[in-house]
């Protein structure tokens, strides 16, 4: 079976009056630190985070940030790093630079954040900025170990259209924006590059190009037909140098037949990408915690679905990494979609001891080619012994 959703299932007993034992720890804050000497690769602007399909290792991601100083307010970024089932693994600050008003780009700042991976799932960076919820302020960009991940621009509510644009800020060095495209027809438009740039070509993933964009002015403007071949993507756009305001329907703005409206979702590496979208909130919720006295037996549903519009058929089952005991699953295979999902639950019994289970939701043979590998997920399940009561959270 081809694994590409787990949930982790923990059951423990407490004693009386020790409710929140075993709570985990809230991780220490770390502080930014100025490195000008370092290289900070592409530099963006707007709020949001990366997603990691991290394999069994270290995980490694360097954020930088530097203030754009347009206003007199104090922009602290705030970096966390969080698992699988979204329990925070570390967090870092990186505080306003200090400079005055009008000064200009201000210097690079750092923060290193790591965690140990157990088990190859989806970890998640969430980026936010103190008195800049558009992420106008400043521009950041990162660095990591981890060769499969998908960046996400995500902004504070407007009142108007949702639109996402990708804002580059680091002139002179190339970059490009690897996205899944529209399949109907869709436009592009893009604003604020250096004079001396001439043209932007599109790519497929094959490298084959499918479209080139005159520029004038620093603007460039196209449509790209339904007609054109989508056989293989993600598609590529290239900046021969990234300072410019990128508007690309399906990725920065959408309507309400998109296949993933409103997920500004995209790689500046087309070697990094994998399939988080089909297969986001494949299987949720991504943590739980049920109370019940040792020996009783309790069960916990899971929703199982795609992000597609087509069903697609899963099969689940149970692991146990540290030895098996008393849980099994109400069904071992569903055919689920966007519209169409799924409840499977978990049956258990309450052990006088702590324990822990995974549950695998994978497919008899591969829905996308082997180059784009389906991306685990997770959810972590308690169960607790409270005094006199017992509750679901």
């Amino acid at each position: 079976m081809r694994v590409f959703a787990y949930a982790v299932l923990a059951l423990a007993t407490v004693s009386a009056g020790a409710e929140n034992a075993g709570a985990a720890e809230r991780p220490a804050k770390e502080r930014g630190t100025v490195n000008e000497g370092k290289d900070t690769g592409l530099l963006f602007g707007g709020c949001g985070g990366v997603y990691f399909l991290a394999e069994p290792g270290e995980l490694e991601v360097e954020v930088v940030k530097r203030d754009r100083n347009l206003r007199d307010s104090d922009t602290e970024l705030r970096a966390i790093l969080v698992g699988p089932d979204r329990q925070v693994l570390q967090e870092a600050a990186i505080p306003d630079d200090g400079q005055p008003k009008g000064s200009g780009l201000g210097p690079p700042q750092w923060a290193s954040l790591s965690a140990r991976v157990e088990r190859k799932g989806v970890y998640a960076l969430n980026i936010t900025v103190s008195n800049d919820r558009y992420g106008q302020e400043m521009v950041w960009g990162f660095r990591t170990n981890c060769p499969k991940y998908l960046i996400e621009t995500a902004r504070g509510h407007k009142d108007e259209r949702h639109q996402e644009p990708l804002v580059f800020a680091s002139l002179g060095k190339p970059a490009d924006v690897c996205f899944l495209p529209r399949q109907g027809k869709f436009d592009i438009a893009v604003s604020g590059m250096p004079g001396d740039i001439r043209e932007l070509p599109v790519y497929d993933a094959k490298g084959q190009p499918v479209a080139t964009l005159p520029v004038q002015g620093g603007k460039a403007a196209g449509t790209i037909e339904a007609d054109q071949h989508r056989d293989a993507v993600p598609w590529r756009l290239h900046f021969a140098s990234a300072q410019a305001t990128l508007n690309l329907d399906g990725l920065t703005r959408w309507e309400k037949d998109d296949p993933y409206p409103d997920l500004c979702c995209w790689s500046p590496d087309p070697k990094s990408w994998f399939p988080f979208l089909e297969n986001r909130w494949l299987l949720t919720p991504y943590s739980r915690t049920v109370y019940g006295r040792p020996g009783e037996e309790v069960r916990v549903a899971f929703r199982v679905c795609t992000n597609t519009d087509r069903k697609q058929p899963v099969r689940l089952s149970l692991e146990f990494p540290n030895g098996e005991w008393s849980a099994r699953l109400s069904t071992e295979q569903e055919s689920v979609s966007r519209s169409e999902a799924a409840e499977v639950a978990v049956t258990c019994t309450v052990p006088p001891e702590a324990r822990r289970a995974c549950v695998t939701c994978g497919s008899r043979r591969p829905t996308r080619p082997a180059s784009r590998p389906t991306p685990p997920s997770s959810s972590k399940l308690a169960s607790r012994r409270p005094p006199g009561r017992c509750r679901c959270r």
